[in-house]
């Protein structure tokens, strides 16, 4: 009898930086989740008690929804970055990552401009504790994306990238998609209905 001699396929580099990444940002948004879902409580028990919870007009939405623009504009600019390390086209994975990076800073800045805004302590009660709680965990999240993206920046800088070898790149745009997904849910509970 006789055999065909196949040639021996190459070795899949495993997709662990993909998969630590993604239980990473679950483990994350559950704990950002079960969070909210504090403040939620906290705020019903106490508009149940007739106490108001934020003073009227403390809170603008200007702000929140210009990081909800900005936010929905890196979801864009996070994936152009995986597509051009996909395709080891550094210019543009570069100016990808670095556009990220800015519009995540610019969410951070706002924030800045938020909490100066509001004029709200930390030691001023259960509701401003609860909003610096909430907010100041997402400011946290979205530092720790970022420091993921100049990893992957630096990363790609130093070796080649290619369908096989953007995994970083892949990781860093999952957790910001989580970290987008979890600014949806401030915006809604914390800033719409406040």
């Amino acid at each position: 009898m006789r055999t065909t001699a196949l040639p021996v396929p190459e070795a899949t580099r495993p997709r662990t930086v993909v998969v630590g990444a993604l239980l990473g940002a679950a483990a994350a948004f559950i704990v950002f989740a079960g969070l909210v879902s504090v403040y939620v409580q906290q705020r019903q028990a106490a508009r149940a008690a007739g106490t108001e919870w934020f003073p009227e007009g403390s809170v603008e939405l200007g702000p929140a929804g210009m990081m909800m623009m900005t936010l929905a504009l890196s979801m864009v600019t996070v994936q152009w970055a995986v597509q051009a390390a996909r395709t080891e086209d550094r210019p543009h994975g570069f100016i990808a990552l670095g556009v990220t990076l800015l519009f995540g800073a610019s969410v951070v800045n706002q924030f800045w401009f938020v909490y100066a805004d509001t004029g709200f302590a930390i030691d001023g009660g259960r509701a401003e504790l609860l909003f610096y709680a909430v907010t100041g965990s997402f400011v946290a999240m979205l530092i720790i994306g970022m420091a993921m993206m100049v990893v992957a920046t630096v990363r790609s800088l130093m070796g080649p990238f290619g369908r096989e070898l953007a995994h970083g790149v892949q990781a860093a745009a999952a957790y910001w998609h989580m970290c987008v997904l979890s600014y949806f849910i401030v915006w809604y509970v914390v800033f719409i209905t406040k």
